[in-house]
């Protein structure tokens, strides 16, 4: 449980000034949530499944694909698209040139 003195001592640590009011309401919503985390620790989880997982862990989901296909892929979509990837075009802060010049041409096959 943290108390008012705690309170006090963690904001004088991180130098930040409370009044009595402040360092008391932020005793009781710390103990709130101290209390809540309690809870948590009592529910049950037990039967994970998982191998290798900590006793009480929370059991994992099946790895599994879902989803419609797209209706076209990305590279249809994509201003350029080589060996897998999306090409974008160059910023002119990295070679001082146009940006893309290159990249555009090659993809209209000029």
């Amino acid at each position: 449980m943290i108390d008012k003195r705690e309170i006090e001592r963690i904001a004088e640590l991180a130098r930040l000034q409370l009044d009595a009011e402040e360092a008391a309401g932020l005793a009781r919503d710390c103990g709130r949530i101290l209390e809540h985390f309690a809870k948590i620790r009592e529910l049950d989880a037990d039967g994970s499944g998982s191998p290798g997982a900590p006793e009480g862990a929370a059991p994992l989901r099946e790895d599994r694909v879902d989803g419609v296909p797209l209706a076209r892929g990305p590279e249809e979509m994509a201003p350029a698209w080589r060996d897998g990837y999306y090409v974008l075009p160059r910023l002119p802060a990295m070679d001082g040139g146009e940006p893309g010049i290159d990249d555009v041409k090659e993809r209209d096959g000029g």
